[in-house]
């Protein structure tokens, strides 16, 4: 069994049925299992559980503020439901068995649904701000604040999905014994935001 946090049961329904072109609104049934495979195409049977168990740490890292998932097998190994963890702290079925094709291409059709894309730094910063774009293994932070690092998920998603303005470029200067690096002057919070939801490069403002 594996883990990844997921986003609200709830939030999920009203996508799938919005996508689906049904009313967003609650009906009688709410349950996601066509998700996956309705309109798509299967991905291939030959998916491991190693792959399988890689995507969803994938998306832990983009999305892991939400519900978190676990993937049961059965015990011919070959059949697999999607759970999640409720508020309640209970395990919800969030699927029917699938075989590992379909699972593979339900995590494929939820990530580009619901996960934030590491690559789109124009979704999550405002570009026009920025001095340069750097690797942000070329950055040092100064502090880290838990709170913080929490807010800072949250400002990032809302950015990202248009709720919120972008966010600033993160201002650093040259660190004093490290020829090279940078230390973060501010938006300490967003860098380890950043490192958690895969993204390699940042956008700066450089200060002297």
């Amino acid at each position: 069994m594996t883990a990844v946090k997921l986003c609200r049961k709830s939030e999920v329904d009203k996508i799938i049925q919005t996508i689906q072109g049904e009313s967003p609104w609650p009906k009688t049934s709410n349950r996601i299992d066509e998700m996956a495979i309705t309109g798509q195409k299967v991905a291939k049977s030959s998916i491991s559980i190693e792959h399988l168990t890689a995507k969803v740490d994938e998306i832990n890292r983009q999305y892991h503020d939400f519900n978190e998932l676990h993937l049961s097998i059965d015990e011919t190994g070959q059949l697999i439901q999607v759970n999640y963890i409720n508020e309640d702290d209970f395990e919800v079925p969030l699927t029917g068995w699938l075989d590992m094709g379909q699972v593979g291409t339900y995590l494929q059709n939820y990530q580009r649904m619901f996960c934030l894309d590491p690559n789109r730094l124009d979704r999550f910063f405002d570009m026009d701000e920025a001095t340069a774009i750097i690797p942000i293994n070329w950055l040092r932070p100064t502090r880290k604040r838990p709170k913080g690092i929490a807010n800072g998920f949250i400002y990032m998603r809302q950015a990202y999905q248009g709720i919120i303005p972008r966010r600033k470029p993160i201002s650093i200067r040259p660190n004093a014994t490290e020829k090279g690096l940078f230390d973060i002057i501010d938006g300490n919070s967003t860098y380890f935001v950043a490192k958690q939801i895969g993204i390699k490069t940042l956008p700066i403002i450089l200060k002297d």
